[in-house]
């Protein structure tokens, strides 16, 4: 993998880690007060559609390759929306 397709690689990680927890914070609010049998199914769905989106695009511009940094820029990325949009939160 060259450089510039890590670049972008990184860059997509990190805006699908924000949009990611933009949709979280968006669920998360929506099933609050709901059962716990649909909160589980839900939630499955959701983290299999987005792993799915994840992958594609991955697979897309690097092969589907997966390194321990994109991981963590995901999670970093995650965290700052979190930190960050605190006030647009939705919840």
């Amino acid at each position: 993998m060259n450089l510039i397709e890590q670049i972008k690689v990184i860059f997509f990680t990190f805006l699908f880690g924000i949009v990611f927890s933009f949709f979280y914070n968006i669920l998360y609010s929506f099933l609050y007060n709901k059962k716990l049998i649909f909160k589980i199914i839900v939630n499955l769905f959701f983290f299999i559609t987005f792993s799915s989106i994840y992958y594609y695009f991955i697979y897309n511009l690097n092969g589907g390759i997966l390194h321990i940094y994109l991981l963590l820029i995901f999670i970093i990325s995650f965290y700052l929306y979190n930190k960050l949009f605190i006030k647009i939160r939705i919840g």
